[in-house]
């Protein structure tokens, strides 16, 4: 219904519109109102005021005549809520979508008007609410808010800039929002504690925005913002010399590194509202050594700072150990979420905050507060501290530091997981346990050890007793072996089970000799989490399966059952797309028995996965391609990914992805450039010196590579959408393992994890000819080390290099330079510098330059 059909009626066709559609009208003392209308009688007919009122607190018609007729409830549901949207709707038709926001009757129908512009479009209905004048700055905080969660994504800063909300009152509604976050952290991995940034700087005048800035520390009058105004001082004389003649910074990636850091300066400040009374000295330490932090990312910290400053006493190792202990009540969660909890005692967080300090002082609080919190355990976790005493005390913090705050955050953890129960543990059997996790020496087993020590100390005597008793013949990976088993009690094992797993690891010389080897102790811990998370797995299947592993443990074992557990129902889809040939009911109780023998003939292949880092990833990759294949009705990627398997695991792998079968870029190729065709590596060498000891840190290496396992994990440890966990996009991935035109310079540790890549291709130039193309490495601000690698690259093979031009970076277009790559080998191809992926098909790249040197050291 519309006003004007409320015009002109009589009292009797009021009554009768009333009875028929009630929804909308409202009574206050004897004024019937519609939609925030008055509506009155002149010369007995109705007219309705101009004025719109705050309908609220009125008693809704329906609500009367529901009194009166019970029945009438359950024929009208939500009546007022659809004529509401109606009214809101008739608005949007017949006005531009501001002016319906203006002219809505009541505070309900515009706020429906809003609701519906965001439905059609955020950005622009945020655009629109900015420049309305009929909203309170309250209004639009709420509404940005809505758009933010609606989005998923903190609005644009030019948005905060037009809005005329005063960072003041956003500033006001941060602090709000952080001290209504949670007492412990959400084991969500996407969780933040704020998801509205609602005090992002936009792009103003440079004094402008500082004189705003000012005037917020100074309003606030605490310590804390007092101490922070020094940074903005700074930050004014760093950045004046770079302000341009229209008063903004210039040129652009300034301007992003100022706004950068006075974002960072305020959420931070933001989150420290818990503490603003309460050890500022260290605050602003820590808050200082975030600003000057490269990382941009900000949530690690604050969720720090806001869950830190909702725990009793001070700031210091106390409250860490109190929230750690906290979260560890439930040990099943903590693996799995482990980078997500351990903030709570950071290695670069307030366990250690100045640099210029020694860790003796620290030391003497974590003393007092073992002895206060837990002095039942004093006995075994002072020594450890004495130890930190011995090893550290006496040296600056500047130096070693990344190994000494580790070995502090270790001991937290430790101390924490102890206070994790009420009950206390008989120290005798707990005492060969700290040392041990202390001392061990892969750090990537730490999260599990110290969920089964949580998960130890909260167990009943029994198991405590079968754990901690005597007897011990392996040392202290046998020792700690059997915390892993504790995820699996009670649900998915009894105690008598735990009982006769743990004689069986000790009476095996076997299986004592192999939990020593490092590999097979850490396969054993990541093998028994799935098993403890898998819903393929029960009490009747499992323990059978444990029973013969422990009697003979091998890596090969703990590896194929880890995927099985891993992929549950899964699995048996990738042994049909592998076309293994093996019984597949009762598998994981054969391979338990035989390990990669249970497969039948294709074992060769599960032999060398199961050498490979992530491992786990080819089965999973493999059937999520095989159901895309099978919806596409095209088996293509599918055959690629067999050749990649079987001609990495029988070591012809180089061969198969230089072939030019199927590969009309490659045959183009060895028609100018035949050397090629025995790949990559049989041009180059290897780099030289000067350029290792440029980029690399102490134990990393610079590799030219075309491993086929390389190729494949690099997305994952490097953190691109080709990961072979990824999304659909990822099915690409096999353009970048099997095409030969493609090869990868990879920066890694000294494991043999990938650090950083970047793609370099065999490509066509404007006159036919070979070069090099180098893509956009990962991560950016690495580009100068994958520069200078390509550069000696293209001087071995005597080949021009283009690179990727990058404009958001400020480089200019260098007009007329193009690269080409005909059609490959992968029915999909996906390239850093675009951004896209393709189908096969002959690519160009526009946006390139050619590397500055020397014509005669081109081929051609």
């Amino acid at each position: 219904m519309n006003f004007s059909q409320l015009i002109g009626l009589t009292s009797q066709n009021l009554y009768e519109k009333i009875i028929k559609s009630p929804t909308g009208f409202s009574v206050e003392d004897d004024s019937i109102q519609y939609l925030g209308r008055q509506i009155q009688l002149q010369d007995g007919l109705t007219v309705l005021s101009e004025d719109s009122f705050d309908t609220t607190g009125g008693k809704n018609l329906l609500d009367r005549i529901v009194n009166l007729h019970p029945d009438f409830a359950a024929l009208l549901p939500d009546a007022k809520a659809e004529a509401i949207k109606r009214c809101a709707r008739q608005l949007i038709k017949e006005f531009l979508f501001i002016d319906a926001i203006k002219n809505s009757p009541t505070k309900e129908v515009q706020f429906a008007v809003i609701n519906e512009g965001m439905n059609e479009n955020i950005s622009s209905t945020i655009s629109d609410i900015c420049q309305t004048d009929t909203l309170s700055t309250a209004e639009k905080l709420r509404f940005f808010s809505i758009a933010e969660e609606k989005a998923k994504r903190p609005m644009a800063p030019r948005y905060w800039s037009r809005s005329g909300i005063p960072l003041s009152v956003r500033l006001k509604k941060t602090k709000e929002l952080f001290q209504n976050v949670p007492n412990t952290p959400p084991f969500d991995k996407a969780a933040k504690p704020v998801h509205n940034m609602y005090i992002t700087i936009a792009s103003e005048p440079f004094e402008d925005i500082i004189k705003e800035i000012r005037d917020v520390f100074e309003s606030e009058d605490n310590e804390l913002s007092r101490q922070l105004l020094k940074e903005v001082d700074n930050l004014e004389k760093k950045f004046t010399p770079k302000v341009g003649a229209r008063g903004l910074l210039d040129p652009w990636h300034i301007e992003m590194k100022f706004t950068e850091f006075l974002n960072k300066l305020l959420y931070l400040y933001a989150a420290c509202a818990g503490f603003l009374k309460d050890n500022i000295d260290e605050l602003i330490s820590y808050i200082t050594s975030i600003l000057h932090n490269d990382s941009p990312e900000l949530t690690h910290y604050v969720k720090e700072l806001c869950y830190l400053s909702k725990q009793p006493g001070a700031v210091g190792y106390a409250r860490y150990i109190d929230a750690v202990a906290d979260v560890l009540k439930k040990p099943e969660k903590v693996v799995s979420n482990y980078e997500v909890i351990k903030q709570l005692s950071d290695t670069r967080g307030f366990c250690l905050l100045q640099s210029n300090k020694t860790l003796a002082p620290y030391l003497t609080a974590l003393k007092a507060d073992i002895e206060n919190m837990i002095p039942e355990y004093s006995d075994i976790l002072l020594p450890e501290v004495a130890k930190l005493e011995r090893d550290f005390a006496k040296k600056s913090l500047s130096e070693d530091e990344p190994d000494i705050r580790a070995t502090v955050h270790r001991l937290l953890m430790v101390i924490s997981a102890c206070k994790s129960s009420e009950q206390k543990i008989n120290i005798s059997l707990l005492a060969p346990f700290v040392p041990a996790i202390m001392k061990h020496g892969n750090k990537q087993n730490i999260p599990y050890l110290i969920s089964g020590l949580a998960r130890l100390v909260q167990s009943t005597p029994k198991i405590q007793q079968i754990l901690g008793g005597p007897g011990n013949l392996g040392g202290d990976h046998l020792r700690l072996a059997p915390l892993q088993l504790l995820a699996l009690a009670p649900n998915k094992m009894s105690e008598d089970g735990l009982e006769k797993l743990c004689k069986s690891l000790q009476a095996s010389g076997a299986s004592r000799r192999k939990i020593k080897d490092g590999k097979v102790f850490h396969q054993w811990l990541a093998t028994l989490e799935e098993a403890s998370a898998s819903e393929f797995t029960n009490k009747a299947m499992l323990m059978p399966i444990l029973e013969k592993l422990a009697q003979n443990l091998t890596f090969e074992k703990l590896g194929l059952l880890h995927m099985i557990f891993k992929m549950g129902e899964n699995f048996d889809e990738f042994l049909d797309s592998m076309g293994f040939d093996c019984q597949k009911e009762g598998l994981p109780l054969l391979i338990a028995e035989k390990g990669a023998d249970a497969l039948g003939k294709s074992n060769g292949v599960s032999k060398w996965l199961i050498k490979q880092r992530h491992f786990h990833l080819l089965p999973l990759y493999m059937v999520s391609m095989t159901r895309l294949c099978n919806k596409l009705g095209d088996r293509e990627l599918i055959d690629l990914i067999h050749e990649f398997v079987e001609s990495s695991s029988n070591n012809t792998f180089i061969e198969n992805r230089q072939s030019p079968l199927n590969n009309r870029h490659l045959q183009a190729i060895y028609q100018k450039y035949p050397e090629f065709e025995a790949g990559w590596g049989a041009i180059f060498s290897d780099f030289n010196k000067e350029t290792r000891n440029k980029h690399l840190s102490q134990g990393e290496t610079l590799e030219l590579t075309e491993d086929p396992w390389d190729l494949f994990i690099s997305g994952l440890e490097a953190q691109t959408c080709q990961s072979p966990e990824g999304l659909l996009i990822n099915r690409a991935l096999m353009s970048l393992v099997m095409d030969g035109r493609n090869a990868m310079i990879v920066r890694k540790n000294q494991k043999g994890n990938i650090l950083g890549r970047s793609v370099i291709r065999m490509v066509f130039d404007q006159k036919d000819c070979p070069a090099l193309f180098l893509e956009t490495g990962y991560p950016g601000h690495r580009a100068l080390l994958f520069i200078d690698a390509a550069r000696e690259i293209a001087d071995q093979m005597k080949l021009p290099l283009y690179h990727h031009l990058d404009t958001k970076k400020g480089e200019a277009d260098t007009a007329g330079e193009k690269v080409k790559l005909l059609e490959g080998r992968a029915p999909f191809d996906y390239f850093d510098s675009l951004g896209d992926i393709k189908k096969r098909q002959e690519v160009t790249f526009s946006k390139v330059k050619r590397d500055v040197r020397h014509p005669s050291q081109d081929r051609h």
